[in-house]
């Protein structure tokens, strides 16, 4: 949860970018904020076909990002094959 002081701070800033710039970029720019936010969650996200795989080969994947997981799982795939 925001502090009442980063939300002041927040409203400020809205009420600057408006000033400044035209509502249509605004939209624009907020559009493109929440696509890349979208974006980087589907990246940090770990399915669970690959969470399953892994576990199954043995691996422990807590503190492992996704592309960390499937590198292990084909060195492990390799190693056995």
């Amino acid at each position: 949860m925001l502090s009442p002081i980063e939300l002041i701070g927040i409203v400020i800033l809205i009420i600057i970018l408006i000033i400044l710039l035209k509502p249509d970029t605004l939209v624009k720019l907020g559009r493109g904020f929440g696509e890349l936010r979208r974006e980087m969650k589907r990246g940090e996200s770990i399915d669970e076909e690959t969470l399953s795989i892994a576990n199954k080969l043995g691996i422990k994947t807590e503190g492992k990002s996704k592309e960390e997981i499937l590198e292990e799982i084909n060195r492990k795939l390799k190693s056995q094959g």
